[in-house]
């Protein structure tokens, strides 16, 4: 059942994520700069929605936040800045859901606890 609402979940956020726009994130440096990018990486996906979501392009973020969580379902990052994203692109439930599944996979990460807790209490959901 956790297995089909995760596919679910991402299944419906690869339908609301349908608009293209022109942001291209740069590759993250490297020490070595001739050194091969490896875009099938979930490391790889995830610092380029990091980037997009620093230019506030939540829409590319989220994408490539779903393709780190495809690669690496157990991201909890991942799933935690996904969370955020969905919500600042004013879709607050699917928000919650995703930071509460990067809690059930590392309930170490703080930030996230702290975005929920005032995610739940916004009168906004």
């Amino acid at each position: 059942m956790k297995k089909s609402i995760v596919l679910g979940l991402i299944s419906i956020l690869s339908m609301i994520v349908f608009a293209k726009n022109t942001f291209a994130a740069k590759a993250p440096a490297d020490a070595n700069a001739n050194a091969p990018v490896n875009v099938h990486r979930a490391k790889f996906q995830y610092n380029k929605a990091l980037t997009a979501m620093k230019g506030k392009y939540y829409y590319s973020a989220v994408q490539h936040f779903q393709k780190a969580i495809l690669i690496k379902p157990h991201f909890a990052l991942a799933w935690a800045h996904m969370g955020v994203a969905l919500h600042r692109l004013g879709f607050p439930s699917l928000g919650i859901v995703c930071l509460r599944k990067a809690l059930e996979y590392n309930p170490n990460i703080k930030w996230a606890k702290i975005k929920l807790k005032k995610y739940l209490a916004s009168p906004r959901r």
